[in-house]
C-alpha cells in the first residue's frame, strides 16, 4: 500500500470505497502535524446511509514503530443523508504513520481499515493565502491592464476619426 502524499490545503481521501463488514467506507485526511483530522464516511453498498449507524474507533502509529499505538474516539457528526465520524489524533512530528479504522456493525462483527499517511507541517497561516492567491491576483492585473489598453486604444481610434472628418470638412 502506497502512503497518502503530503499535502497543504483540506482533507483529501486515503481510502475510498473500501467494503468493511456490511458497509462501505471512505476515508478523508488532513494528517497536519499536532492536531490532525480524520473522516470516515459511512454507506451501504448501494450508496445510502446506513440503518443502524455502526461504532467506528481509530488508531495510530509510527510506521516505523518508535511509538506505542494510540486508540482515538470517533465522534458522530449529524449531517443529513449521510454518516460520517471524526476524529483529531495528535502527531508528535513529521514521520509515515499507519492509521486503522474500526467499523462495528449492530451485530457486533468487527471490520479493520488500515492505511499510511505522511504528517505534514500545518501550514504558513497568512503565506498560505498569498501563495495560493498569487496566480490569480496577476491574472486579474493582467486582465485589467488588457481591458485598460484596449480601452484607451478605441477612444483614441475615436477622437482621430472625428479630428480627420472635421479636417475633411473644413477643406470643402
Amino acid at each position: 500500500m502506497a502512503p497518502a502524499s503530503a499535502h497543504e490545503g483540506p482533507p483529501f481521501p486515503i481510502l475510498m470505497d473500501k467494503p468493511a463488514g456490511p458497509y462501505v467506507v471512505s476515508v478523508w485526511a488532513d494528517p497536519d502535524i499536532g492536531e490532525a483530522q480524520f473522516y470516515v464516511v459511512v454507506e451501504t453498498p448501494d450508496g445510502g446511509p446506513p440503518a443502524r449507524a455502526p461504532k467506528v474507533s481509530m488508531w495510530t502509529q509510527p510506521a516505523g514503530g518508535r511509538l506505542g499505538r494510540v486508540d482515538y474516539p470517533m465522534q458522530r457528526r449529524a449531517l443529513r443523508n449521510q454518516v460520517q465520524f471524526e476524529a483529531e489524533p495528535y502527531f508528535d512530528r513529521q514521520d509515515f504513520w499507519t492509521v486503522g479504522f474500526e467499523v462495528v456493525d449492530a451485530n457486533r462483527r468487527r471490520a479493520e481499515l488500515t492505511a499510511q499517511v505522511e504528517s505534514t507541517p500545518p501550514g504558513y497561516g497568512l503565506w498560505d493565502l498569498a501563495i495560493y492567491l498569487f496566480p490569480f491576483v496577476l491574472l486579474g492585473a493582467m486582465w485589467a491592464v488588457a481591458m485598460a489598453r484596449r480601452r484607451r486604444m478605441m477612444h483614441g481610434e475615436r477622437d482621430f476619426s472625428q479630428k480627420r472628418g472635421k479636417c475633411h470638412a473644413n477643406a470643402f
